[in-house]
């Protein structure tokens, strides 16, 4: 039996042309009655209104001019492009009283598989592709909210992959598909190819507002770490004054809860975890002798199309020689263009000061959960100090290698021989690249209690509060 085939918003305006003709004669009486009767002027309803204080990137003076009721349910609907699928998230949030906050009551979540970047060579099926997202888009907003819901694509991994031309022609058709709906895209930001920087801003902005930290005050916020595969993100509030002393390229201004935030961000190409596992297998000191794996393991380890040798030191694997060999790949000691006790790793500036407190998620998170320092399968945050993934990397190190998967039960065999080199990597990288005390307390987040609903700490969240404006 063949299935129902889904209705488009044009088919289903028609469907109801005739309900339609019947609903609008008493809304004209209406309509009428209201006319003659007498009212106060447009400027004073105008006026009693309250100005919307959430900045929209890229918005014209026009778009950010309109008013909304307090209390009124708003809206946004943020495609999240990946490389293995594409998913949409559908946000609800209701004003405040005052106008001035956005509160988040519902994050409506669906997701396809494959990515847009596997329609690299038919652009228009790419686009075709999100229909059912959008179709969930079309169910969950009134439809009298439909046409100032703003709607955005964030793509990232899969289609930075992509050849320019592949890309760009990929974007366009998502542009032209989604301005046939009735939300609101805007031409220039509704469709884009995300860099770190953008992403690592919004993620700032997700943790922030759900750890409910933008009262204004920037100290009082929260830094934010993300270790992906093939990069590393940093992002932090700085005042006004010291963000005017930055070097170019390293703020990103923000506005959320009636407050401006100058937010440092920075993405570490090339240092996430899994390329910082290549990285540290290829470097020209021990490509045939590497102490961050154990004596007797031997094989290849494939990153970005090339395969790196697992060759063990004579000496097997320690901590110590395994940190050494990972702040050599972190160039710890490149200068940036400021004064060295500024400098974070492999010539980037870090900051004038160290943020009182670090949250840190993605691998972090992963690998302190493989390696039993996170017991609680149902835990959603952790604290702990950096010297407790010291300890853990140095029990991988020196664990013989026939004892490892009894060491590391949820970890797949052909990962355990790797887990020394990777607790070591994310040691050195929170201590000698981003500078954090070893005694210090470091949070590692999965997902965030707000309210009712746990919540990802991730981009579409910060870029939903961005374009709500």
């Amino acid at each position: 039996m063949q299935s129902r085939r889904r209705e488009s918003w044009q088919e289903q305006l028609y469907r109801y042309r005739g309900l339609a003709t019947l609903v609008s004669i008493p809304v004209a009486l209406i309509l009428i009655i209201l006319f003659v009767m007498p009212r106060s002027s447009p400027s004073q309803y105008t006026d009693s209104l309250p100005q919307d204080t959430f900045s929209q990137m890229g918005a014209t003076e026009e778009e950010r001019s309109v008013t909304v009721p307090v209390g009124k349910e708003r809206y946004a609907v943020i495609f999240d492009a990946g490389s293995t699928g594409s998913r949409v998230h559908i946000y609800r949030f209701r004003q405040s009283p005052d106008g001035s906050k956005l509160e988040l009551e519902k994050d409506i979540f669906e997701q396809i598989k494959p990515g847009l970047s596997s329609y690299a060579e038919d652009a228009e099926a790419a686009a075709k592709s999100l229909e059912p997202l959008l179709y969930q888009a079309l169910e969950n907003v009134p439809k009298e909210l439909q046409a100032e819901t703003p709607i955005k694509v964030g793509a990232t991994a899969g289609l930075r992959l992509l050849p320019g031309g592949q890309s760009d022609a990929i974007l366009l058709a998502v542009q032209t598909f989604l301005a046939a709906s009735p939300f609101k895209l805007d031409p220039k930001t509704g469709v884009t190819v995300l860099d770190g920087t953008e992403e690592g801003a919004f993620a700032w902005l997700t943790l922030n507002y759900l750890l409910d930290k933008l009262a204004g005050d920037p100290s009082d916020t929260m830094a934010a770490i993300d270790l992906g595969g093939g990069s590393v993100q940093e992002a932090f509030a700085l005042s006004e004054k010291e963000a005017g002393e930055a070097p170019n390229g390293y703020i990103t201004k923000l506005r959320a809860s009636g407050h401006t935030f100058h937010v440092y961000v920075h993405s570490y190409l090339g240092f996430g975890l899994m390329a910082g596992r290549a990285a540290v297998l290829s470097h020209e000191e021990v490509v045939n002798a590497n102490p961050c794996i154990p004596t007797g393991h031997s094989g290849t380890y494939e990153y970005g199309k090339v395969s790196h040798q697992l060759q063990a030191h004579p000496d097997g694997a320690t901590f110590e020689g395994c940190s050494k060999l990972v702040d050599l790949v972190l160039r710890q000691k490149e200068p940036c263009g400021a004064p060295q006790d500024q400098c974070a790793f492999n010539g980037a500036w870090g900051g004038s000061r160290q943020p009182k407190a670090f949250y840190v998620s993605s691998y972090f998170w992963d690998r302190a959960v493989e390696a039993g320092i996170i017991k609680d399968e149902t835990a959603l945050s952790y604290t702990l100090k950096p010297q407790d993934l010291s300890s853990a990397a140095e029990s991988a190190c020196t664990t013989p290698l026939t004892a490892l998967a009894a060491l590391f039960p949820s970890v797949d065999k052909t990962q355990g021989p790797l887990m020394c080199l990777d607790l070591t990597f994310c040691h050195t990288l929170l201590t000698k690249g981003f500078r954090i005390g070893e005694k210090s307390a470091v949070t590692l987040v999965k997902r965030i209690q707000y309210k009712d609903q746990q919540v990802e700490a991730a981009w579409p969240l910060g870029a939903a509060i961005s374009v709500l404006s």
